[in-house]
C-alpha cells in the first residue's frame, strides 16, 4: 500500500509537466495540413491590390478565401520539435469527385493530393511559419496574374524636369483551383518550399493552365507551356516599420515515438532566451 501511494504521488507532476502544448501545436499542424490539400484541391479566390509608384507610400496586399466541405484527409506522418514547439504534419487524400472553388463538379480517377502543415503555440516560433504562409499567398497572387491577368493603372508627371506624380497601381481578382507546391516532402530533391540564408521563405506553385478559371467562372484559354510554375516570397520582418529582433537558424531534435518523429525542421526561428544561436543548417537531421 506504502509502494502504490508513493508512485502515485510520483507520477502525477510528472504526467502533469507534459501538459497540452505539445498537442495543441500538432492540431494546429494537421488543421494548416488539411487546409492545404484543400486550397488544391477545391481551390481558392485571390484578390491582391499593389501601389508601388515613386511618390506612392509602397503597398503590396493579397486577401484569399476558400471553403468547402472536404473528407477522406489522412494524416501520413507528424514531427515535433520539443524546443521549438513547432509541428510539421504531412498528409494525403486519394480523391473522387469534387465540387471545386467555382462550383464545378471534377472528376478524379485514382489522383491522391498530397499536403503539408505547420503549427505552433509559442509565439517566438511563429514568424517563420508566418513568412512560409505570406510566400503561399504571393504564389497564389502570382499563378492568378500570370493566367488570369492583372489590371494595371500607370500615371506619372513632370515638372521643370523633376518627376512630380507617379502612380503605379495593379489588381488581381480570379478563383483558381488545381494549383500545388511541387515535391513538398521534407527531403525532396528541389523541395517547393523553405526558408532561405536570411531567413525570407520561399513557396513554389505549379498548376496546370487548362484548369484555371476567372473569378466569373468563365474558362481561360491559355496557349503556353502545359505546366506553369511561380515562386512566392514571405518574409519574417517588416523592415518598412521599426526593426524587430533578428532570427538565426535552429537546430531541432529526433526522437523516435509511436506516432510523432523527433527531428531538426531547420526552421529559422530566433534563438529561445538563454539558449545561444545555432547556424547548423540541413533539411532533416535524424538522430
Amino acid at each position: 500500500m506504502f509502494w502504490a501511494v508513493f508512485w502515485a504521488a510520483w507520477l502525477v507532476p510528472a504526467l502533469a509537466l507534459a501538459g497540452n502544448r505539445q498537442l495543441m501545436t500538432e492540431k494546429m499542424a494537421e488543421q494548416d495540413m488539411k487546409r492545404a490539400i484543400m486550397e488544391s484541391v477545391i481551390g481558392y479566390k485571390v484578390r491582391s491590390e499593389s501601389r508601388l509608384g515613386l511618390t506612392e507610400d509602397p503597398s503590396y496586399k493579397v486577401e484569399t478565401k476558400a471553403a468547402a466541405v472536404i473528407k477522406g484527409i489522412k494524416v501520413d506522418k507528424m514531427i515535433y520539435d520539443k524546443e521549438r514547439d513547432i509541428a510539421l504534419c504531412f498528409g494525403h487524400i486519394d480523391l473522387g469527385d469534387v465540387v471545386n472553388v467555382v462550383g464545378e463538379l471534377v472528376r478524379f480517377k485514382g489522383v491522391t493530393v498530397e499536403g503539408f502543415g505547420f503549427g505552433t503555440m509559442t509565439e517566438a516560433a511563429r514568424p517563420p511559419l508566418m513568412a512560409l504562409r505570406a510566400a503561399t499567398l504571393d504564389a497564389y497572387n502570382q499563378m492568378a496574374a500570370l493566367l488570369v491577368g492583372e489590371k494595371i493603372l500607370s500615371k506619372s508627371k513632370m515638372e521643370n524636369f523633376l518627376l512630380t506624380e507617379d502612380i503605379n497601381r495593379s489588381k488581381v481578382c480570379a478563383a483558381i483551383f488545381g494549383a500545388y507546391i511541387p515535391n513538398p516532402g521534407l527531403n525532396s530533391p528541389n523541395r517547393g518550399w523553405g526558408w532561405d540564408e536570411s531567413g525570407n521563405a520561399f513557396v513554389k506553385l505549379e498548376l496546370d493552365p487548362r484548369k484555371v478559371q476567372d473569378i466569373l467562372g468563365n474558362l481561360i484559354i491559355y496557349k503556353g507551356a502545359e505546366i506553369l510554375e511561380v515562386t512566392g516570397r514571405g518574409s519574417q520582418t517588416d523592415d518598412l516599420t521599426p526593426l524587430q529582433e533578428g532570427s538565426g537558424a535552429a537546430s531541432m531534435i529526433r526522437d523516435s515515438g509511436s506516432k510523432t518523429k523527433y527531428m531538426n525542421l531547420d526552421v529559422p526561428t530566433a534563438p529561445a532566451p538563454g539558449t545561444p544561436g545555432n547556424t547548423q543548417t540541413g533539411a532533416g537531421q535524424a538522430q
